[in-house]
């Protein structure tokens, strides 16, 4: 005997459930749609996110505040070092500080003569 002899007596209510398609009735429907037009009405629209200005863009994509910090302090250590030449760059106390050529064949000459 197999199963599908076993299940024929229910083929009568199968096919009965078949014929009638579930449809959900006109009053559930009122109360859903009543229930949503009542949500809808206490949401309000998100308030649109401010941009950021360009200072704080740029404060976040250096790295935040210890980055900001090293950069400032480097470039003050800059200007500091520019302004005033410190006393070991110099060999003695009344000469002057000497640059050094390192390619003097490289030089160029603007007058362009022998003068």
């Amino acid at each position: 005997m197999s199963d599908r002899d076993d299940m024929s007596g229910l083929e009568v209510f199968f096919d009965a459930a078949r014929a009638h398609a579930a449809e959900p009735s006109v009053a559930l429907m009122a109360r859903i749609e009543a229930d949503a037009q009542a949500v809808a009405a206490q949401t309000s629209a998100p308030p649109r996110p401010r941009r950021a200005s360009l200072s704080s863009q740029l404060y976040r994509l250096l790295g935040g505040w210890p980055a900001v910090t090293g950069l400032a302090t480097a470039a003050m250590a800059g200007v500091w070092l520019g302004i005033s030449l410190p006393e070991g760059m110099l060999d003695g106390a009344n000469e002057s500080a000497y640059l050094i050529d390192v390619a003097p064949e490289l030089a160029f000459d603007l007058a362009g003569g022998n003068f």
